[in-house]
């Protein structure tokens, strides 16, 4: 039997590092997404970025919505009119959308961090409200089929 080459056993190795590298792509651009739920109903403004959890193409789309009205009435209104625009984005209509409610102004963080610090509570009767399994208590994990019931108002 012929031993191959050291030379080829490195090269090969090196290129399918390189690949599997590749799925370390550049996040996507969220900043229209961004702007977009920043307009919706009861919504005052929003932070989003992306995590990759477990592996570089596992991508999740995060959501902070920043609202006025942090009652339930309130949250239920903000998610409502935010899910149009995430069922309608390229990439949060593919992947599982968290999103957290942050009761203030964009402008009072300097950063996704500060905000956190504010959450609202997310309590039972939202997840009910809006025909989601509970992932509370300060967030709402949505996957793509359940983003676009919510926009289609099921």
């Amino acid at each position: 039997m012929k031993r191959m080459p050291v030379r080829t056993v490195l090269a090969a190795t090196l290129a399918i590092g390189a690949l599997a590298l590749g799925g370390c792509a550049a996040d996507p651009d969220v900043a229209g997404l961004e702007a977009g739920l920043s307009e919706a109903a009861g919504v005052n403004g929003a932070m989003v970025y992306t995590t990759h959890s477990g592996a570089p193409w596992n991508t999740q789309v995060q959501v902070l919505l920043f609202v006025d009205d942090p009652s339930d009435e309130g949250l239920v209104t903000a998610v409502r009119g935010a899910a149009p625009v995430l069922a309608e984005d390229p990439v949060a209509s593919r992947h599982e959308v968290t999103i957290r409610l942050i009761d203030g102004e964009r402008s009072d963080y300097p950063d996704r961090f500060a905000a956190s610090a504010d959450e609202v509570t997310v309590l039972p009767t939202v997840f009910d409200a809006l025909g989601v399994p509970d992932t509370g208590p300060y967030s709402l994990t949505l996957q793509p089929d359940e983003v676009r019931a919510i926009a289609e108002g099921a």
